[in-house]
């Protein structure tokens, strides 16, 4: 009876273990889960006709970097011109889209800080996830860049409708990152 009782547990762990894994598209090893994707309406897609430009200088730590809280959300974000970067992110906690499959080589957190380059980098996408372990800049000190505001601050502009920032580069990319949504644009 023994034996019987542990092909069966053997057996449903195969079962309920192998829905884990998804086989490659290339028919190969399985890959990690896909990453789930919010609901793209809340993705600002262009900035309205009445936007309201800020000056960037109220926003400035005056080396550079440029960080502001988006609107009346949880999320803030910082353009870093030294570094050819703007890092939009936002707490775990506080998010309410589905958490992003982090990659093998990522032990931190992984699916609320995105990252938007001046230009494509020789290492990868334009705009991606950041793997995380810690914030990149503190929101304490930074200012509210209200709903249907944006901040111009060249190669990059961010505006901000209702609680989700969306910010471009001159190239054309983008990325959006708000509490219940992102979308990349690389």
């Amino acid at each position: 009876m023994s034996r019987l009782l542990a092909a069966i547990v053997g057996l449903g762990l195969v079962i309920s273990l192998g829905g884990c894994a998804v086989p490659a598209a290339d028919g190969g090893s399985p890959t990690a889960l896909p990453t789930p994707t919010p609901d793209q309406s809340l993705v600002p897609t262009q900035a309205p006709a009445t936007i309201a430009d800020v000056d960037p200088e109220t926003y400035s730590d005056g080396f550079g970097w440029y960080s502001f809280k988006v609107g009346d959300g949880p999320a803030w974000c910082t353009i870093a011109t030294d570094m050819n970067q703007i890092i939009c992110e936002q707490n775990e906690a506080t998010a309410v889209y589905a958490p992003i499959p982090a990659p093998a080589d990522c032990s931190g957190s992984y699916g609320y800080q995105l990252r938007l380059w001046s230009t494509t980098p020789a290492s990868g996408a334009t705009a991606e996830f950041v793997c995380a372990t810690g914030q990149f800049q503190d929101p304490s000190q930074s200012q509210v860049l209200p709903s249907g505001s944006r901040i111009n601050v060249p190669p990059f502009s961010c505006y901000v409708q209702d609680i989700t920032a969306r910010c471009d580069n001159e190239s054309g990319q983008w990325m959006a990152l708000g509490r219940q949504t992102w979308s990349l644009h690389p």
